[in-house]
């Protein structure tokens, strides 16, 4: 009799610790998201609509300087402030345009029609 005890809290217990575990995956896969950061660079030129930076254009792929890349930044941010609209888009393009390279910017801008034509579409 005590050993039927014994047996069932062990694996009462195991239970416990295996549906616990199971649970506190789930959780971290549904809350990871939240905290994850695109490793492969950060961001620019918003597309319309736009309700992620998912949809923008790669700056890591533009080699852009310090100075580039903190103009850059804050022309993204005032381009998204106002909804990402066609007329901020074309502003942003046009501040990058004064202080990229031809390349850079034939990329950024290759990018950006290519990101506002996929949240168009």
């Amino acid at each position: 009799m005590i050993e039927r005890l014994s047996g069932s809290v062990c694996l009462t217990v195991t239970m416990v610790k295996i549906i616990g575990t199971a649970v506190v995956a789930v959780a971290m896969l549904m809350v990871s998201p939240m905290f994850a950061k695109d490793k492969s660079g950060d961001m620019a030129c918003c597309a319309k609509n736009a309700s992620n930076q998912q949809s923008c254009a790669n700056l890591a792929s533009l080699n852009l300087s310090a100075d580039q890349k903190s103009k850059i930044e804050a022309w993204q941010s005032e381009c998204m402030k106002a909804g990402c609209t066609k007329d901020s888009r074309q502003a942003f393009l046009k501040k990058a345009e004064g202080i990229l390279s031809k390349d850079q910017y034939a990329k950024l801008k290759a990018e950006c029609n290519k990101s506002a034509k996929k949240t168009e579409a």
